[in-house]
């Protein structure tokens, strides 16, 4: 998976809003608390824990919505897709390694 980092308070406002084509993961750091409003279609989204495991986990969550896990240092999201997703007990860095140099 690739993954992006969203660190600033704009980009972490922006989220995947008005990225159609983005293919990979966006993680929102830090944020425990996202909303799909002007949202074109449905997000997977999932919430991390400062030690980088899933604590919670949606799939296809709709424009208009808000989701929130105060537990949560960052947040991770991608567009709906039919490929495998995060589930609560996931670790980060079995997720996304890093390739050998």
């Amino acid at each position: 998976m690739e993954l992006e980092i969203a660190s600033t308070m704009r980009s972490r406002l922006l989220g995947l809003f008005g990225r159609p084509g983005f293919a990979g993961v966006l993680m929102l750091v830090p944020c425990h608390d996202i909303h799909t409003f002007g949202m074109k279609g449905p997000i997977d989204v999932a919430f991390v824990a400062a030690d980088g495991t899933v604590i919670e986990a949606h799939r296809n969550v709709a424009p208009c919505h808000r989701l929130k896990n105060r537990e949560a240092v960052a947040t991770l999201e991608r567009f709906t897709a039919d490929s495998r997703w995060f589930v609560p007990g996931d670790r980060m860095q079995d997720e996304f390694k890093r390739s050998p140099e």
